[in-house]
């Protein structure tokens, strides 16, 4: 996975601009707080073959002129690929206008409702789940974002809704920091139970101790994911700019996936590099065939 050879999809990056959206968490990260637009990405510079933005959490009414605001910088931004929109799940079936409204934007490829700081009964609540199953049909995939202490909730979450493919961001947000693995992997493994989970490894940046080098405390964390996800159902995302906001430091990131799996085949590499981002996303070629028909390696 180093930048000189294989293809990369990086399948979590942010774009935003506060003169153009409101962004009511900036004002709590003020090292954030300023336009990052695709010129500022640091894998721009890289060898990264596609990137899907994700919803930077404007205001909930700005969902759609983000998604309108985003497609429009497709021209400076050749790599992007796909987004995964706002939707407001919980609003139940009447979701389904949201959803077309989406549906009617080309690059839209999955939708998320953040549950982060929700509690479990929000998730689990008759309306979320309904609104899930709207997704479900509209043949979009859903970005989970939440933490480590709602593994659980996610997995019943799953199960509720099977026809449903979710995408853990963030491998549930660990507790990086302080390296505790038990409580996380319980979790972790209830919920590679559900066959229609997979899991980004990425945003390991912003739960760990800026002061101590990051690979020694995110290798057990990517290393639990792999082992109990597969290749397969994981994929590689840089959480830029929240998570890494330098060149050296996204390819310090791209390089520390690349050590976890250690001993692992060229195709396991390729599953997590690019190919289940790919198929996960849908995303096609200028031909219009999917990315995953055409890889060989």
């Amino acid at each position: 996975m180093e930048a000189t050879s294989a293809p990369v999809i990086d399948s979590h990056v942010h774009v935003w601009d506060p003169a153009v959206l409101n962004y009511a968490w900036l004002s709590e990260a003020p090292h954030l707080n300023r336009p990052f637009l695709p010129e500022h990405l640091p894998h721009m510079a890289a060898n990264i073959r596609a990137a899907i933005f994700v919803q930077a959490d404007c205001r909930d009414d700005q969902a759609l002129k983000e998604v309108d605001w985003v497609s429009g910088l497709r021209a400076g931004w050749p790599q992007l690929a796909g987004i995964v929109a706002f939707a407001p799940i919980s609003r139940g079936d009447a979701v389904g206008q949201d959803l077309d409204q989406l549906l009617e934007r080309p690059l839209v490829r999955g939708v998320r409702q953040l549950f982060q700081d929700r509690d479990e009964s929000f998730m689990l609540h008759p309306a979320t789940l309904a609104g899930a199953r709207q997704v479900a049909a509209s043949g979009l995939v859903f970005d989970a974002c939440i933490r480590a202490r709602q593994l659980a909730a996610l997995a019943e979450f799953a199960r509720c809704v099977p026809d449903l493919l979710i995408v853990l961001d963030h491998m549930g947000k660990p507790p990086v920091a302080s390296g505790e693995l038990t409580a996380w992997r319980s979790g972790m493994q209830e919920l590679a139970r559900q066959e229609n989970v997979v899991v980004k490894i990425s945003g390991v940046g912003a739960e760990a101790d800026p002061h101590r080098a990051l690979a020694p405390q995110a290798l057990p964390f990517i290393q639990e994911t792999l082992h109990l996800f597969g290749a397969e159902r994981c994929m590689i995302g840089s959480d830029c700019p929240v998570s890494l906001t330098s060149p050296a430091a996204y390819q310090d990131w791209i390089t520390i996936v690349d050590k976890a799996m250690a001993g692992a085949s060229d195709s396991e590499r390729g599953s997590v590099s690019h190919r289940t981002a790919a198929r996960v996303y849908q995303l096609r070629d200028d031909a219009g065939q999917t990315a995953t028909n055409q890889e060989k390696d």
